[in-house]
């Protein structure tokens, strides 16, 4: 992981909402105090962006770098060689919605380099949700790894997709605990209520496809 792969991350997300209509070249250029022309030729990928401007793009987007190592992908197409089709969970995953018990008859298409090292790969599309954090809104499918250590402590923090009881949503995790993200726009500390943290984590969230 590098710099470079991070900034191409964020055109990537800034381009699929460009082209979703969630936001426009004008709008990234007075948010970011960037002239008009400019992102429009770093959308063509004829100018780069300085760390500067990214750190402005990022802030705009509502994301941080979390959100760029966990990163996004373009579909991939079934035609192709390189594709693997994984099960989809019989249900969505977000607030409002328990957590899917079984996988569905539907199958979605990622990429092989992104499938094959997972011991446990299943998809699932993330419900409409009033409150979810910005990388995990919109119309999107998630791809997780339900294997046996996707529970497991970390140092570092990472997407986890959880079963609440009732609900599921997308969380963060870290050796501190599991947070989700609140109606104020942050992320909350989840009450474990003298539940092992491993017992609300189904699956680690490996990959985010938006879906145009």
């Amino acid at each position: 992981m590098d710099f470079v792969l991070l900034q191409k991350r964020l055109l990537a997300e800034i381009r699929a909402r460009v082209r979703n209509g969630e936001m426009t070249e004008r709008s990234l250029a007075r948010a970011t105090g960037m002239s008009q022309p400019h992102i429009h030729n770093v959308l063509k990928g004829t100018r780069s962006l300085s760390l500067g401007s990214s750190d402005r793009l990022l802030r705009r987007l509502g994301l941080d770098l979390a959100d760029l190592l966990a990163g996004t992908r373009a579909p991939c197409e079934p035609s192709q060689n390189d594709c693997r089709l994984v099960p989809v969970l019989d249900g969505p995953i977000g607030q409002g919605f328990p957590f899917p018990a079984a996988v569905g008859r539907h199958l979605y298409p990622f990429s092989a380099a992104d499938v094959d090292t997972l011991p446990d790969p299943v998809a699932a599309r993330l419900a409409p949700a009033a409150h979810s954090a910005p990388l995990f809104s919109g119309n999107a499918v998630i791809l997780l790894d339900r294997s046996a250590t996707a529970g497991r402590d970390s140092n570092g923090e990472e997407y986890v997709a959880l079963d609440l009881g009732g609900t599921s949503a997308i969380g963060l995790a870290s050796a501190e605990g599991v947070r989700v993200w609140n109606a104020q726009g942050v992320w909350e500390r989840v009450d474990l209520r003298g539940r092992p943290a491993g017992e609300m984590v189904r699956a680690r969230v490996r990959l985010i496809v938006r879906c145009l």
